[in-house]
């Protein structure tokens, strides 16, 4: 009678979580999955230790760095003299710009200032 009891128990839990949406092979335990867990696998892994792997981003880095630093030299070779000079003015300007800088400096807004007051000044005279 306690085995028949069982029995129905058993069936009835695996109908009714079936019932619910589950996957099928969802009520088997874990121990019986697939794959071995990395604990008591036996198989040594050989490879790079982060220190390797690190030094290697860093040179790839570099070299990366380099090809495109050629890459520009070479692209710069290519262009006539008023292009090279407009790509150089071109290149501070947006230097400048990313480290928030100003285009024209302090001193020589001040200087141009004095400049145009100067001839303002001189055709008050003139008049």
């Amino acid at each position: 009678m306690v085995i028949i009891l069982f029995v129905l128990i058993s069936l009835g839990n695996k109908a009714f979580s079936q019932n619910k949406g589950e996957l099928i092979g969802s009520n088997r335990p874990v121990f019986s999955q697939n794959y071995k867990l990395p604990g008591n696998s036996s198989n040594k892994f050989e490879g790079l230790t982060n220190k390797d792997i690190e030094k290697q981003e860093h040179q790839n880095s570099k070299e990366q760095e380099k090809a495109k630093k050629e890459i520009l030299k070479s692209h710069i070779l290519k262009q006539d003299k008023p292009t090279r000079k407009r790509m150089k003015q071109t290149l501070k300007k947006s230097k400048k710009l990313l480290a928030k800088k100003p285009l024209v400096s302090r001193r020589r807004v001040v200087k141009q200032r004095k400049i145009i007051l100067d001839q303002g000044k001189i055709n008050k005279v003139d008049d």
